[in-house]
């Protein structure tokens, strides 16, 4: 069988030649025949391609929704509702992971009078202190470590860098804290007591935690007794 390309009344065409004993056949097809196929063929994959697409997507969409789930439960059970800030659960997370062989901040933070603000001034005055002084706290030590909320005002800051700078880092969170004014409260104060973790040798994680809250708890007694505050329990 032989193939090949003729015109007829202007048409490409192809054309098959056989010869069979003494005959010779020959078959015309019209070119537009195989630019149907063509045209049918590219379709076809077109489709075809459509519907891979559409479940790739499909199948991409669940992965992201899964992965979007799973980061959102992680943030909802490591974050405090209230002020945003890293919660206990993930305190005690944090802790259990600290190397005593690095050095390392460990801040223990209360607030100042936040019994007699609730008393005196509502829930809401006092829900105000609480995330004024987180947002000092995030703002203050935010690029050096974490702030986590471990009770009703209870506060820990773990910094883990830049320790050297420390003095200005404190000094800094003071003038804050100093500086705010709020729409409930008009001020704040925030007793702290900081502890190394390369002062000594320490035991483990939970004495320094306890000699930072000694610190600041003296420090919070200093506070009512200069400023002549009859702490309300």
């Amino acid at each position: 069988t032989d193939v090949r390309l003729i015109r007829i009344g202007g048409k490409r065409c192809k054309c098959l030649l056989s010869q069979y004993d003494d005959y010779i056949v020959a078959v015309t097809i019209d070119s537009s025949f195989y630019r149907q196929g063509n045209i049918f063929a590219v379709l076809i994959v077109g489709v075809y391609l459509v519907l891979a697409s559409c479940c790739m997507f499909y199948m991409l969409s669940r992965v992201m929704k899964e992965k979007y789930e799973k980061e959102k439960l992680l943030y909802i059970s490591n974050t405090d509702e209230l002020t945003r800030c890293f919660n206990r659960h993930a305190y005690e997370e944090r802790i259990n992971n600290l190397d005593l062989r690095e050095e390392w901040i460990y801040i223990s933070m209360d607030l100042n009078n936040l019994k007699h603000t609730n008393d005196s001034l509502g829930h809401a005055a006092g829900d105000e202190l609480i995330c004024a002084a987180a947002n000092c706290m995030r703002e203050s030590f935010g690029k050096y470590g974490n702030v986590y909320r471990i009770g009703g005002d209870e506060f820990v800051v773990i910094i883990t860098g830049n320790t050297k700078e420390f003095q200005s880092i404190i000094e800094s969170f003071d003038r804050r804290v100093a500086q705010w004014h709020g729409k409930l409260v008009d001020s704040m104060t925030i007793s702290w007591g900081y502890v190394f973790s390369s002062e000594k040798e320490w035991d483990n994680i939970y004495d320094i935690a306890k000699e930072a809250d000694e610190r600041m708890y003296k420090n919070k007694e200093r506070y009512y007794q200069e400023s002549k505050i009859v702490r309300r329990r």
